[in-house]
């Protein structure tokens, strides 16, 4: 299924449309064919871009429409892209008449001090024309292209309010108090809502809706994540789900491109195991960031399931409860899984003793990851 369209209850409300990409090429391939339609404005989240040939391609187009009398808006994180922001290119960019800020938490005024490793901008976003918005995991870089990624394209009301996160973004990045940063948990009509998340207890809107749909579940949760070290709240929820006869699965790369946190991950997969949770491993680099909870609530956005996103990062998500969204982000899953190995606790305890040693090295650092 590529493109649904229905109808909502909600009076002057957009009916709203979506089309998912389950491949980095295909929705790397939407969103630049996305930018080179673009008749008013082009507006840019990314929290890692690269200034290689698929980032030049994206500079190329910003430039271009630039010059032709569209707004371009960029905001990027100062850390993720720090080798990008001191280059040429962004001159280019700037010459062209495109408008670009790097986000950083820790000296809002300065673009140059890249100390802060936590309290980034991990959001991705696309809004063109106001109109019509991607998010999902995607990152703009030639050595990601190969990964398995979900992104989303969306058009209706919930555009309006990824529009206004934003503009909101956009004006207070420099500030000095920016923990605040364009939250946003109103919900949407039509049952799509934007939400996002920032690293104050107040604005953990997206981990609270998750842990409330986990704590609610009937019959399914399930999870799909590149780096799976949950807090304690968020594991309690899972086991207490299980225990409920609920079927708990998350679905995770059986090695990620971060070697510690994958250790990191693996400390917790015996526990989870003995709770009868069961473990994907994805035999590729799986990067997409999904829940399925039931057959009336999903999520697909930036929020992975690691102590830092959830409780330190700048996140956002779309959520829906329209039923059409939720089976088909139901079915890639169900794809995913028929690609990956289902992990056995028979299995996982005869993993090699060297590994189960670097997993207790890592134990007292792993909320930090």
């Amino acid at each position: 299924m590529s493109d649904v369209s229905m109808p909502t209850t909600a009076p002057r409300a957009t009916p709203t449309t979506w089309k998912f990409y389950t491949t980095t090429e295909d929705g790397l391939e939407a969103m630049l064919h996305a930018c080179e339609s673009a008749r008013e404005s082009i507006y840019f989240e990314q929290f890692v871009f690269r200034a290689d040939t698929l980032g030049q391609k994206f500079m190329d187009i910003f430039i271009q429409k630039a010059k032709a009398g569209v707004t371009v808006k960029c905001l990027f994180d100062a850390v993720q892209c720090v080798g990008f922001s001191n280059s040429i290119h962004v001159q280019k960019m700037r010459d062209a008449g495109v408008k670009i800020k790097f986000f950083n938490w820790l000296r809002p005024y300065s673009e140059h001090s890249k100390k802060m490793l936590f309290f980034r901008n991990h959001r991705r976003a696309l809004i063109i024309d106001r109109e019509s918005f991607f998010t999902g995991g995607i990152c703009i870089g030639e050595p990601m292209r190969s990964w398995r990624e979900t992104q989303v394209k969306v058009e209706g009301s919930v555009v309006n309010q990824a529009t206004q996160v934003f503009d909101q973004t956009w004006k207070r990045v420099y500030r000095k108090h920016t923990l605040q940063l364009g939250t946003e948990s109103r919900t949407g009509q039509g049952g799509f809502s934007y939400i996002t998340h920032a690293p104050l207890p107040s604005e953990r809107h997206l981990y609270y809706r998750l842990i409330n749909s986990i704590r609610q579940a009937r019959t399914r949760v399930w999870l799909t994540t590149p780096y799976f070290l949950p807090d304690n709240r968020l594991l309690r929820a899972l086991v207490l789900a299980s225990r409920r006869g609920v079927d708990v699965r998350i679905l995770i790369p059986r090695s990620s491109n971060h070697q510690i946190v994958d250790i990191g991950s693996y400390t917790y997969l015996s526990y989870i195991l003995s709770k009868n949770i069961r473990v994907f491993f994805y035999e590729a680099m799986i990067h997409s960031k999904t829940a399925v909870i039931d057959d009336d609530w999903a999520m697909v956005g930036s929020l992975n399931l690691d102590n830092i996103s959830l409780r330190y990062n700048f996140e956002s998500a779309i959520i829906s409860t329209e039923r059409l969204f939720v089976d088909e982000l139901d079915g890639i899953f169900k794809k995913d899984c028929l690609k990956a190995h289902e992990l056995s606790i028979t299995e996982w305890k005869r993993r090699p003793l060297m590994q189960k040693i670097a997993e207790k090295v890592v134990w007292p650092i792993r909320k930090f990851l």
